[in-house]
């Protein structure tokens, strides 16, 4: 369990600090009352997920970006397989708009000129 990741993504805005990766090092300054170390154990399945998933969203948008060259016009225009680019585009942005906890990325296509 990583109590750091955890307080990041689940307790945002709250005070406190952290030594190490341990319950016994988090010092909570917050109004709020520090979580129980079951609290915290309890979130650590989810915050895996989340992570999970934004790691998806990531490379996702790092894969299109990669092909955005592909989505202008003029190049279109000179493509063979332009639709294969439409296709794997798509694939990628339903990945960003919906991302998953193991993702299968589809292979990029190999541009084939006229």
């Amino acid at each position: 369990m990583n109590i750091g990741l955890i307080l990041l993504y689940k307790y945002k805005g709250k005070q406190y600090g952290l030594d190490g990766n341990s319950y016994d090092g988090l010092n909570w300054f917050d109004s709020s009352s520090k979580p129980s170390f079951q609290e915290l154990e309890s979130q650590w399945e989810e915050v895996q997920s989340i992570q999970k998933k934004e790691q998806c969203k990531d490379q996702a948008k790092s894969l299109l970006t990669k092909t955005d060259w592909a989505s202008l016009p003029d190049v279109q225009a000179q493509l063979t397989n332009a639709s294969e680019f439409i296709s794997y585009r798509s694939q990628l942005r339903e990945l960003v708009i919906n991302p998953v906890e193991a993702p299968v990325f589809p292979t990029e296509p190999e541009a084939r000129w006229k």
